[in-house]
């Protein structure tokens, strides 16, 4: 997935999101994971790929590291020195040009050392979709594993 022209959207615990699919490396189903059966730590599953282990974390409506069984795909992130998974309660690929976002700077402090987690927001009619700034993500994302 390299398409930095269309977008993924999913859900974290029933609130849907966009990022850009040509920051995704893989999306996986939950069977295929490594899955952290003990509950313990920040992270929620693995994918095994060339003798590492990749991450994948999972949140809460707030943003907060949980632990939690009912989810069904990870999606995974470029990111340096490996790829870190977000788990997703649903994935799709949205078609090109089906989504058209309107970047935006958040007021106030960043909620992360990053930055912002949201550069845009995807507006249909009442409803917007935040779309995640990949950069802040993945780095946020690294910095739970630290």
């Amino acid at each position: 997935m390299r398409d930095s022209n269309q977008y993924l959207r999913f859900s974290l615990a029933g609130i849907y999101y966009l990022i850009s699919g040509g920051v995704s490396v893989a999306i996986d189903q939950r069977d295929s994971l490594e899955i952290n059966e003990a509950g313990t730590g920040r992270v929620c599953a693995w994918r095994s790929h060339d003798g590492t282990r990749w991450p994948a974390y999972c949140f809460d409506r707030d943003f907060k590291v949980v632990q939690r069984n009912d989810w069904e795909q990870a999606i995974f992130l470029e990111a340096q020195p490996t790829p870190v998974g977000l788990i997703a309660d649903q994935v799709q690929l949205l078609p090109e040009g089906e989504a058209q976002v309107t970047p935006f700077t958040p007021l106030g402090r960043p909620a992360t050392t990053a930055g912002h987690l949201f550069s845009g927001a995807w507006v249909r009619g009442p409803q917007a979709i935040l779309v995640f700034d990949p950069k802040v993500l993945t780095t946020f994302l690294h910095d739970l594993g630290a």
